[in-house]
């Protein structure tokens, strides 16, 4: 996957059926060497006594981890320092977030502490951060490292075109979920949906944005990766498309 422009990684959520050795077999399978984990694989703490042993396979397996999520953030400042202290001991430069109102003070110290960055994620109708500008009014005036996390079937959900929303972020968009659905309806298969790969992929080139993508695909548990390797297959068709 080195020097191919947005890259696809995959979300471990979509192999939360196996264990971590198996989630990485799996992302194997698709021939990436990127996840975002989750807390369905490892929990966010780097006493854990399972921690040493995670980051064992992950080196031995070449896999690289730039984004963990999605957490919960709130005004228990200690709480968010462990978390940015985790990310550290992983490698990650972004945490998927889902920050209360009340976070803000302490996640703006600590992103200029770590130099980790805080990426707000959309969950859909009803969610915290369901539209755009949830997320714009969250991060007015604070550290350039709080931004975005699109989730892009999240964002369908909630009839909002994510290659606008995308553009609507400019650089607070810090990292992608790629996911595909009907709107109104269920779940697809990257590239099979209502989503527009093609400009999803034409807008992240119009910001400049360098940040981590991944797919994150829950249909299909129990072996995702058939239905996966035809997504990145869309993805890496729609990202040519677009000129990349």
């Amino acid at each position: 996957m080195t020097g191919e422009r947005f890259a696809a990684g995959a979300q471990s959520y979509s192999f939360r059926k196996f264990d971590t050795a198996g989630a990485v077999a799996c992302l194997k399978q698709l021939g990436s060497d990127t996840m975002e984990f989750c807390a369905v694989h490892f929990p966010p703490d780097a006493g854990d006594a399972g921690f040493a042993g995670i980051k064992r396979l992950l080196e031995e397996q070449q896999v690289q981890v730039p984004c963990y999520g999605v957490e919960g953030f709130t005004a228990d400042a200690a709480a968010n320092r462990k978390k940015f202290e985790f990310a550290r001991a992983l490698g990650a430069q972004v945490l998927t977030a889902d920050p209360a109102p009340d976070a803000f003070d302490s996640l703006d110290a600590l992103v200029e502490e770590f130099q980790i960055r805080i990426a707000i994620h959309n969950h859909g109708p009803g969610a915290r951060y369901d539209k755009v500008e949830d997320t714009l009014k969250a991060v007015r005036g604070r550290h350039p490292f709080i931004g975005a996390c699109v989730d892009t079937g999240h964002h369908l959900r909630s009839n909002e075109p994510p290659h606008e929303v995308i553009t609507r972020l400019g650089d607070r968009l810090l990292s992608l979920h790629l996911k595909d659905w009907i709107i109104g309806g269920e779940e697809q298969i990257l590239g099979e949906g209502d989503l527009d790969l093609t400009a999803v992929a034409r807008a992240l080139l119009e910001i400049g944005f360098t940040g981590p993508v991944v797919m994150e695909y829950e249909e299909s548990p129990d072996n995702p990766v058939p239905d996966m390797k035809k997504g990145l297959a869309n993805w890496r068709a729609a990202v040519k498309a677009a000129g990349a």
